[in-house]
């Protein structure tokens, strides 16, 4: 796909179905209120599932259905990576926010805009280890930015469908953790900063030089928006077959007990220093 040299002024968002709760509807009346010039697409899950098949074919779709379909966030990134490498424009996260209009901080020159953690709420969000050799911080991706076609958005399908046939629970874990390696942040990075001195890009120090807000919500907890929230499952990111499905099956419970067990103990653990902290405050 030719690359192109600007980003459009087309907002993209999802949720799974066209019936919003009534906070979310009032934050996406505002963000398009802020752009009244710019085009605003909304996806439901029919939608995204008609747009995978209608423009990336059969076998890219079969990919998308091998996420566990409780896990609707692994989807929605595989979805958002396809979407904006085909349309570019902006993609924002329904839950996240624009404290003013985007033509504000977008250049004419912009491709691609990256940007980090900023501020003492998001202290350590991010930070992984397995991105040490990459500056152990993650891009963001509840927001993407970019022009159509971009290197990026290629490298980072292309990363997200080799993590999907190499996956493994055992080894690249389960809820959070598995999805933030299989399609989430640290695949993204990855992806991103193997080739990123290649391509024209605008790196900006956190996401309030770019006028965002990451949720809206503070008062309410984004994940009782969701019938499942990926957090909380125990079950393998993408669907397994072979040798893989039998060792799950195998040995499946055993790492699930040893994950609850694992969580349980560093709880107690934190709560007896809390405990003691402040019981030694004066």
């Amino acid at each position: 796909m030719e690359q192109g040299v600007s980003i459009p002024r087309v907002l993209h968002q999802t949720f799974p179905s066209r019936i919003l709760p009534l906070v979310i509807r009032e934050r996406v009346r505002h963000l398009r209120e802020l752009h009244p010039n710019w085009d605003y697409r909304f996806y439901d899950d029919d939608d995204i599932v008609q747009y995978i098949r209608t423009n990336y074919g059969d076998e890219i779709f079969a990919y998308f259905t091998r996420i566990d379909p409780r896990y609707g966030a692994a989807r929605a990134d595989l979805f958002r990576y396809l979407l904006m490498y085909r349309e570019g424009g902006v993609y924002l996260d329904i839950k996240s926010a624009a404290r003013g209009s985007l033509d504000e901080i977008l250049r004419s020159d912009d491709q691609y805009v990256l940007s980090y953690w900023r501020g003492s709420q998001f202290s350590g969000w991010g930070d992984y280890s397995e991105l040490r050799e990459y500056g152990g911080r993650e891009f963001q991706q509840w927001h993407i930015i970019a022009a159509p076609g971009h290197p990026y958005l290629k490298s980072v399908i292309e990363t997200v469908l080799l993590n999907i046939d190499s996956y493994n629970p055992l080894t690249w874990g389960v809820g959070r953790k598995g999805v933030m390696r299989v399609t989430g942040p640290i695949a993204y990075t990855r992806a991103i900063s193997l080739l990123r001195s290649k391509y024209p890009h605008r790196l900006v120090n956190g996401q309030d030089e770019l006028l965002l807000e990451y949720t809206t919500l503070p008062d309410v907890d984004h994940r009782s928006l969701f019938e499942f929230h990926y957090t909380a499952l125990q079950e393998p990111v993408a669907l397994l077959e072979g040798r893989r499905r039998t060792t799950w099956i195998l040995l499946g419970p055993v790492y699930k007990y040893g994950v609850l067990l694992g969580g349980r103990i560093v709880a107690a653990i934190w709560r007896r220093i809390n405990k003691l902290i402040h019981a030694t405050t004066p």
